[in-house]
């Protein structure tokens, strides 16, 4: 053949003949005398006692509980700045003034005055006397017998509206009777007023129910009015020119100063007093004495980490010492961090760790998806999976034959695998390949 005209090639075919036939003569007396030792001619291993953890590996950075940049809502010059970079704050500390806000202050605090409750009263009566009128006008058109009705039918939409959780359907069922026969009493003798015109009908309503409104906005003002200046905090809703002026006033007040949202540290400050600023954030406010590890893991161990898993974490500021967290909150999607989507998770750092801590630290981050103590364990290879979930081992007798034999199997990681059931400390199991008939 021509493989064999040339000598060199016919010479390295010869040398690799010789070492095939003595590998396979060694290997017969290796295996000959293996068998008449009685020992076993496959890979083995004994089952031994052992921990186990499976755990799953991931990065992330340290984060304050909360967090918040704080701007004004209108351009100005810093009157005032009552912080320092690091500072301690309260909640609803004013930190910082513009120039306006004396003006704005004082406008408010007028608000709240003597002469400014008076006025809340003042508008109240001229609101009250606003809808007498309108109800005298509305009642003159529709008629006495009509206008008795509504103020029935005003009385039994009133009491219906009363009830609370506690009443009965009958009670209910009955004030909503006495409701709908007063307003069928009022519309049949609307009916019959056929010298009304449509929209004399419509003016009066329309004037009663503005005047509704009007007095329902007093009354809502002079509340306010009435109490304390610092309770005033929320967004009111306007209902008409007596709550508009306090709101306006309010936000005139808080567009023009900054306070704290909550307690915390201040971590950021861009500002000086004189500073001309206008919208954007010029102070952050953290709450650095509660501290969390936001970890990010690959999506492929969403299996390995749930709320109350604990979590060893080792900062780069620290790589030599660790601290243990447990898992809080798991994000209910995924999130993409460099183009990868990984699982995103919080973890609650321990505030007694002994270590200065602050946000915005690297980390490292080990979660704890399982663990066992003091279990048997066996390499993972010897296993023989015959169903899925379902598994044996050949178990080598004293005679070196194999034997399969049924295990129940706990946790497997990527070496070992814990044996629930099925075998004994001490057993010896092939690790090696055999077949299943």
């Amino acid at each position: 053949m021509k493989y064999f005209k040339s000598r060199f090639n016919l010479i390295v075919t010869v040398i690799v003949l010789v070492a095939v036939i003595t590998g396979a003569v060694l290997y017969s007396r290796n295996s000959a005398s293996a068998a008449e030792d009685g020992t076993p001619t496959v890979q083995t291993a004994k089952v031994r006692k052992g921990d186990m953890v499976i755990t799953a590996s991931g990065a992330g950075v340290v984060e304050p509980a909360a967090q918040v940049d704080l701007a004004f809502r209108s351009a100005g010059v810093l009157y005032e700045l009552n912080i320092q970079l690091g500072d301690q704050v309260v909640s609803d500390e004013v930190l910082a003034r513009l120039e306006e806000n004396i003006q704005a202050e004082a406008d408010f605090q007028a608000l709240f005055s003597k002469a400014g409750v008076a006025n809340a009263r003042f508008a109240l009566a001229d609101a009250q006397a606003e809808l007498d009128n309108a109800t005298n006008a509305y009642a003159y058109v529709i008629g006495d017998e009509a206008w008795y009705w509504e103020s029935q039918l005003e009385d039994a939409e009133a009491a219906l509206n009363a009830f609370d959780a506690a009443a009965t359907q009958s009670q209910r069922d009955e004030a909503q009777n006495r409701v709908d026969d007063a307003r069928s009493r009022r519309d049949y003798l609307l009916s019959l007023r056929t010298d009304i015109s449509e929209l004399d009908m419509s003016l009066v309503l329309a004037n009663r129910e503005a005047a509704k409104v009007k007095l329902l906005d007093a009354q809502t003002a002079l509340e306010v009015v009435l109490t304390d200046p610092s309770s005033f905090t929320s967004p009111l809703a306007v209902l008409g020119p007596q709550t508009a002026k306090l709101e306006q006033a309010r936000l005139a007040v808080e567009n023009t100063r900054l306070t704290a949202p909550f307690n915390g540290t201040v971590t950021e400050l861009k500002v000086v007093t004189g500073q001309t600023v206008n919208t954007t954030p010029v102070i952050t406010i953290a709450k650095t004495d509660e501290l969390f590890a936001h970890i990010y893991l690959d999506e492929s161990d969403l299996d390995k980490i749930a709320k109350g898993k604990l979590v060893t974490i080792t900062f780069d500021a620290y790589p030599d010492t660790s601290v243990v967290g447990e898992v809080i909150l798991v994000e209910p999607a995924l999130q993409s961090v460099d183009g990868s989507p990984v699982v995103s998770a919080w973890v609650a750092l321990p505030v007694d760790s002994g270590l200065a801590i602050l946000p915005g630290m690297n980390l490292e981050a080990e979660v704890i998806a399982a663990e066992s103590k003091d279990t048997l364990l066996l390499p993972k290879q010897a296993l023989r999976e015959l169903e899925p979930g379902q598994y044996a081992v050949f178990l080598v007798g004293v005679d070196g034959t194999l034997i399969l034999t049924p295990v129940q199997v706990g946790l497997i990681d990527y070496a070992n695998a814990e044996i629930l059931s099925g075998l004994n400390i001490g057993d010896v199991v092939s690790t090696g390949n055999v077949e299943t008939k």
